[in-house]
């Protein structure tokens, strides 16, 4: 970060209070509201100048009048303008993880205790080219919102810095805040498109045979000698030459033995790029469930036992989603910048 940045960011620290992520539900008081005239505004006070020093030259007492009265106007206006977006009460709910390459939701609620109805107020980020929501607050009433960011890459990603902004009710005036919850979402790795069948371990009666039964479809797994030729899989076998090293594939049927699904992240070719292993780990992951296979998990240190729930499926993918991610990192969002925020997620390294 060079030193222009860093003087920008403490001059809009000490200027417009943009400080570090912010937990729990903020207030905007009267100092976290800015209020500038807007392009209509400054016309609006040109056209004033210019009444003003024309009623001045030709001493018209009507022009002083309408000069008044449009100014008072204008002052009115700014007071609706200011109390139209102050002492609103915002907090940030949880976001759901995603996958890499999906667009996360970060669900903002906006709470107006006061007995004063709220209309025409803009979220968006600070960023560039970002959607822009609109709403209104009705008196002692709630309103929610998710606001978007397209994800990229596997880790946590943070939410960027929200403006609020309103030109209720004439335009003249904009008045705006800024807002950085302390709040993120986690991405989990893209899954492979294309995975190699799921790896089986040996039945539980030691002769590494599988004994297919012939109800419900449950699975593949590579082919052993002795499984009968019915059974291949040749829409995954269609996917391999088997004549440049490819495996033959077994289909798998409940009420077999058929052994337990072992995913273990040691046993894939460490030749093979770090992001596509971990892609490979989360379809295999995603299959075994399509499935209603239970899978056991292993991934350096972290060993579950063979399940098929819930809890079990998100333990293994936060496992893969946060494998290898810097540690500092999860400090991220305190030192960021408004242009950069909502392209910053965790580094990846080996």
């Amino acid at each position: 970060m060079n030193l222009i940045h860093r003087l920008k960011l403490k001059w809009r620290s000490a200027v417009f209070l943009e400080k570090r992520p912010e937990a729990g539900e903020v207030l905007l008081k009267q100092k976290r509201v800015f209020t500038l005239p807007s392009k209509a505004g400054l016309f609006y006070l040109a056209m004033l100048v210019l009444l003003f020093l024309a009623s001045t030259n030709y001493n018209l007492n009507l022009g002083f009048g309408m000069t008044y009265l449009l100014g008072g106007l204008a002052a009115i206006n700014a007071l609706f303008t200011f109390k139209n977006l102050a002492y609103l009460r915002l907090n940030a709910g949880v976001s759901q993880p995603i996958f890499a390459g999906d667009i996360a939701e970060f669900p903002i609620h906006i709470n107006n205790t006061k007995n004063l109805a709220r209309y025409a107020l803009h979220f968006n980020f600070v960023t560039d080219n970002t959607v822009e929501h609109i709403v209104d607050v009705n008196p002692q009433a709630s309103v929610m919102l998710r606001l978007q960011v397209q994800s990229t890459q596997r880790g946590y990603l943070a939410i960027p810095r929200i403006r609020i902004q309103t030109w209720f009710p004439l335009g003249l005036l904009r008045a705006w805040s800024t807002w950085l919850p302390d709040t993120k979402a986690l991405v989990y790795p893209t899954p492979e498109t294309d995975p190699p069948p799921l790896p089986l371990s040996p039945s539980a009666d030691g002769t590494g045979l599988h004994s297919n039964g012939d109800e419900d479809f449950a699975g593949v797994r590579s082919y052993q000698s002795g499984d009968p030729l019915k059974h291949l899989s040749w829409k995954h076998i269609a996917r391999v030459d088997p004549d440049a090293g490819g495996n033959l594939v077994t289909k798998l049927f409940s009420g077999g033995a058929q052994g337990e699904v072992m995913l273990d992240f040691a046993q894939l070719n460490p030749q093979l790029d770090l992001e596509l292993r971990l892609s490979r780990m989360t379809a295999w992951i995603l299959e075994a469930e399509r499935n209603g296979l239970a899978y056991g998990f292993k991934l350096e240190g972290i060993d579950h036992p063979p399940a098929l729930n819930e809890e079990h499926r998100t333990a293994c993918l936060q496992a893969l989603a946060l494998y290898r991610i810097d540690a500092t990192s999860h400090a991220m969002s305190d030192n960021i910048s408004d242009e950069s925020v909502a392209k910053h997620f965790r580094k990846i390294g080996e």
